[in-house]
């Protein structure tokens, strides 16, 4: 199975669609560009644009402060604290702190001039018990307990499983596979339902063919040939002209899966493209920017790698 992997990083990321913000959460993603922050401060920064996307990651095993990790608690709310603290495992103690904090000093930047504390944040969530999230993020090399297309079967639409056993290199098959599964976490979490109120076998992504190639797309060639659809055997409640998606290779050894939704007027335009922005952070300590890196390429999707601000 698919799993996440323990030590992987945590992001957060951002978009505006008409003036509408929407918040998206995960654990994972990778990369690397300096812009230094005040030790007691966070750097403030503009709400996207319309269609546009900002993706914050950190990296657990570069915060190694105790001092800093305990600033991070302090911000938390008094259920955050507690649910962090039960945990046993340090690790998973530490990633959970950072995952929270990380959201909180996130949100707290597109308050005008930072002013705004990270701690007076209140979050809520929909009906299935999730926040509204489009976001997955997959180490390439994760393996498999089972054989690739036996897992697909379990999990997969038929016109997946028939896609994949027309690969016949097992290291290509895997590859497409975990693509697929990127994707499909990424477009069941934007709908905010988790993955039993939609299973994965309910609907069926469908990959350009430079997609499936692992073909990088450059900004100035994106094409239909780069597109990622969605087909959903519910076409009343999840219309698949209504969201768009941004496939990415981070440093090399992850794919991030980014799915958003259209507003009524650009809603099947999928001709335009999401504008990406992407940086690494240490809240309170310093920020990089990574689009303009060679440790984010688009794979996939109609979306642009934007320079930060």
């Amino acid at each position: 199975m698919v799993n996440r992997g323990t030590l992987g990083p945590l992001s957060v990321c951002m978009t505006s669609l008409r003036h509408k913000a929407l918040l998206l959460m995960n654990i994972y993603c990778l990369g690397r560009n300096l812009t230094t922050a005040s030790s007691s401060s966070l750097l403030p920064v503009k709400l996207p644009a319309q269609r546009e996307v900002h993706f914050w990651y950190v990296l657990p095993d570069e915060v190694k402060s105790t001092n800093l990790l305990n600033r991070y608690l302090e911000i938390l709310s008094p259920c955050e604290k507690e649910s962090i603290l039960t945990m046993r495992e340090e690790q998973i103690k530490k990633r959970a702190l950072l995952a929270r904090a990380l959201v909180r000093t996130t949100l707290a930047r597109y308050h005008t001039n930072c002013q705004i504390d990270p701690k007076s944040l209140k979050f809520r969530k929909n009906n299935y018990g999730k926040p509204e999230i489009g976001i997955d993020v997959e180490e390439k090399q994760r393996r498999l307990k089972n054989d690739t297309l036996a897992f697909a079967q379990r999990f997969f639409s038929p016109c997946e499983i028939e896609m994949l056993t027309h690969i016949v290199d097992p290291e290509l098959r895997l590859q497409e596979f975990i693509k697929l599964w990127t994707l499909k976490e990424a477009y069941v979490k934007a709908l905010g339902k988790g993955f039993s109120a939609s299973p994965f076998k309910t609907f069926t992504v469908r990959l350009g063919d430079h997609v499936k190639g692992n073909i990088h797309a450059p900004p100035h060639m994106i094409s239909k040939a780069h597109d990622i659809t969605v087909e959903s055997s519910d076409d009343l409640q999840n219309p698949s002209s209504n969201w768009q998606f941004g496939l990415l290779e981070l440093a090399g050894s992850h794919y991030a899966a980014v799915c958003i939704e259209q507003d009524s007027i650009d809603a099947g335009n999928g001709s335009i493209p999401i504008d990406l922005t992407l940086r690494k952070t240490i809240p309170y300590v310093e920020d990089e920017c990574i689009s303009a890196t060679d440790s984010a390429v688009v794979i996939g999707g109609l979306t642009r790698l934007s320079v930060c601000d």
